[in-house]
């Protein structure tokens, strides 16, 4: 079913998920945590983001050399950082506007979720970050990251024939850090499973806070593409081109966004939490034959329970 309008009234609804009323507010021992990939999970991208717990890097002190009578209980720290935790079971749903021609407005998507999380790691069915070093002056991690494809080409007529895309497997680096009144983020990705043998950096500024019982984040960031990785999402090969699809070949590219969150801890263990987006795409995109929409916008929806 086609919604031809959606694009155009995703943007106040999106306005209108951050300012939801929460019914009750989380306490100190259960913290608000992600519970799943960014909707755009697009990009999320399909999973632009690497879910991750809410908290501050942590400080040098957890780092300090123990003298010899702290070794053993210092080494049960240590493995409690990683191994101390705490696993998620759950639902995800999300809808995003498709900006290709000829395809549906708006895709619609759903997964279980499933997930661990302690101070250190992070597992889930989006992917992996494990925090190997940690100081008052942020932290820095690995990750792993699972990228949907962009679509089938059954999705549109001018999609048909085009090749195949197929989920990609990245690996990365992470750097994050308090900074004033929000969490500052920098990430970086590359494609190691050859399927599309791209890159992407994405630097974040989101601010967290809380109005009685609400608990909010609001910010943004940019993102960098390569060619390779934009020609994944937009390119068409010479051999594909035909009287209304143009071969075209993109060159790397910024796509600035936006990103909203509410979250609200319905008990002690359930949390739900809603997330809204919008990619701006560049002319990088916006020149594709296969292109007709300059934003993407998405909504996202996540209820799990921890335990």
């Amino acid at each position: 079913m086609r919604l031809h309008h959606l694009r155009y009234c995703l943007l106040p609804v999106c306005l209108a998920v951050i300012t939801l009323p929460v019914a009750a507010k989380a306490n100190s021992d259960a913290p608000i945590y992600q519970p799943g990939p960014d909707p755009l999970s697009h990009d999320n991208d399909p999973a632009r983001e690497v879910a991750q717990q809410n908290g501050s890097a942590g400080d040098n002190g957890d780092m300090a050399m123990p003298g010899n009578n702290d070794t053993s209980a210092s080494n049960a720290s240590y493995r409690d950082q990683w191994l101390k935790g705490h696993w998620s079971l759950g639902a995800v749903g999300n809808v995003k506007t498709s900006p290709y021609r000829g395809a549906d407005d708006y895709d619609l998507g759903g997964l279980p979720w499933i997930s661990f999380d302690s101070e250190r790691l992070h597992v889930g069915i989006d992917g992996i970050k494990a925090k190997i070093v940690q100081g008052n002056w942020g932290s820095v991690s690995i990750l792993g990251n699972v990228r949907q494809k962009p679509f089938d080409d059954g999705d549109s007529d001018y999609l048909r024939g085009l090749h195949d895309r197929d989920w990609a497997f990245e690996t990365g680096v992470a750097y994050d850090r308090d900074l004033g009144p929000g969490k500052a983020h920098i990430e970086y990705l590359h494609d190691v499973s050859g399927e599309h043998d791209g890159q992407q950096a994405d630097a974040t500024y989101k601010v967290p806070f809380e109005t009685g019982r609400f608990h909010y984040e609001v910010g943004g960031g940019v993102m960098w593409r390569d060619s390779d990785l934009n020609d994944y999402y937009v390119g068409v090969e010479p051999g594909e081109a035909r009287a209304d699809r143009a071969a075209y070949a993109p060159d790397s590219a910024f796509l600035p966004h936006l990103d909203a969150s509410v979250g609200f801890q319905l008990t002690r263990q359930m949390l739900l939490r809603a997330n809204a987006s919008a990619t701006f795409l560049p002319d990088e995109y916006k020149d594709s034959s296969i292109i007709e929409d300059d934003v993407i916008y998405g909504l996202g929806l996540g209820l799990v329970y921890k335990f």
